[in-house]
C-alpha cells in the first residue's frame, strides 16, 4: 500500500496521468493541501509542481511519496 501524502511531502509522477494537459512522468512537486484521503470515494491532494503549476492528484493516479 502506498503512503498517504501529507502537507509538505514531496511526490513524483510515476506513470501517465489522465489529464487534458498532463505533467510528464518523473515530474516532482510539493503537497500543499490534502482532502478527505481516508474517505473511500473522495481521495485527493493538491500539489504545487516544480515549474510553478498547481495540479491535484487522485489516489488512483500513478505517483509516489518521496
Amino acid at each position: 500500500m502506498r503512503a498517504k501524502p501529507r502537507i509538505g511531502d514531496r511526490v513524483r509522477i510515476t506513470g501517465p496521468l489522465d489529464d487534458h494537459d498532463p505533467l510528464p512522468v518523473g515530474h516532482t512537486g510539493t503537497v500543499y493541501w490534502v482532502g478527505a484521503w481516508a474517505s473511500l470515494f473522495d481521495k485527493r491532494c493538491s500539489v504545487r509542481w516544480d515549474g510553478g503549476r498547481d495540479l491535484g492528484l487522485l489516489s488512483s493516479d500513478p505517483f509516489r511519496v518521496l
